[in-house]
């Protein structure tokens, strides 16, 4: 059995498997949309440079998508596919493109054409975990997936899949180790962890492995909604209009705080950023204040999630808790729980 573990993000998709890990955009487009060139042999060159491959699904017959670490490079934002919505994101066609796309990217590391049994570990924001959505999720995972990617055709079939709450991810990342241990504290201490994702803003807390449903909220607002925010300011404050908030979360992505429009529209948001950022931290510590009554409860806080880097000083700040962990490599940390607990299920079905 092959474990396979994967996080789609309502930004970014982090995956992996025995021999890599990855991060790529959670958007995908159709292969028109990157224009033709009438110099094919010159562009064909300049494309296999980007980080990006061709794909074809059962899902779609007759359509060619392309999807990978670089996909924005290539493709202007207004042709992109984002699988981003809160309106019943798991059943929409992109989304299940993505999904089977991410399996053939994880596939297409192994010899053979064809994968017999693997195992996938994923996750949703925790409200969503055990829904009707999240069980159709499911059952479309665990099929066999017929996908072509840069014209080889994969099969994979799935015969396994365990969907758990992402921030629960974070914790087996902090407290498994790759034997499939877990420390002492994951069980008997009482934890917070709060996940700063593109879409959500997700509050758990565990005690004894177990999800406290009184001291839980998902928040269904993230970093999507900050850079839309700091766009819609910075358009107002040059007027401009149509500024895409891509522009913005690169800003952020290359440390320099400035939306690169072009190499002559350029501007900075370092300012702007600071005053919304701080706006959104108050109202969401306000908000997790009405759910966690008690702080004094809690042993430990933890920071994970894509837009830590973004939000962590701003939230330190306010929170004024001392007992506050800012995970390392925050953006996979989830990821990389998931992993951990396929590759222990995995091994133990080999055991048996």
């Amino acid at each position: 059995m092959l474990a396979f573990s994967f996080d789609v993000g309502n930004g970014f998709v982090k995956a992996r498997n025995n021999k890599r890990s990855m991060i790529a955009p959670s958007s995908i487009a159709k292969k028109e949309s990157m224009g033709s060139s009438s110099i094919t042999d010159m562009s064909s060159s300049f494309d296999a440079s980007f980080g990006y491959r061709e794909f074809e699904s059962s899902l779609d017959d007759g359509t060619t998508y392309i999807w990978g670490e670089e996909i924005a490079d290539v493709v202007d934002p207004s042709s992109l596919l984002p699988t981003y919505t809160h309106n019943h994101r798991y059943t929409q066609k992109r989304f299940k493109l993505l999904c089977s796309f991410i399996l053939a990217e994880l596939a297409s590391d192994y010899e053979e054409d064809e994968l017999r049994d693997v195992i996938v570990v994923t996750g949703l924001p925790s409200q969503e975990v055990g829904t009707t959505e999240a069980e159709d999720f499911k059952r479309f995972l665990q099929q066999k997936h017929i996908v072509k990617i840069n014209g080889k055709q994969l099969f994979i079939h799935v015969t396994d899949v365990r969907i758990i709450e992402q921030p629960l991810g974070t914790l087996l990342h902090q407290y498994m180790n790759e034997s499939g241990q877990v420390h002492k504290e994951f069980l008997n201490n009482t934890l917070t962890v709060i996940d700063f994702g593109a879409g959500t803003t997700i509050m758990d807390t565990f005690k004894n492995v177990k999800r406290l449903e009184d001291k839980s909220e998902t928040y269904y607002e993230g970093m999507n909604d900050i850079h839309k925010r700091i766009a819609k300011r910075i358009e107002r404050e040059h007027g401009i209009k149509g500024l895409d908030a891509s522009f913005v979360e690169e800003g952020f992505r290359n440390n320099t705080m400035v939306a690169t429009v072009s190499e002559r529209k350029k501007y900075s948001f370092e300012d702007i950023a600071k005053d919304i950022i701080t706006n959104f931290i108050e109202k969401l510590i306000s908000d997790m204040d009405a759910v966690l009554t008690n702080r004094d409860s809690i042993d430990k806080f933890i920071l994970t999630g894509g837009g830590v880097h973004i939000v962590s000083t701003y939230f330190q700040d306010t929170f004024g808790e001392d007992s506050v962990l800012i995970v390392e490599n925050s953006q996979e940390a989830n990821l990389s729980g998931f992993y951990k607990l396929a590759s222990t299920i995995s091994r133990k079905e080999k055991a048996s």
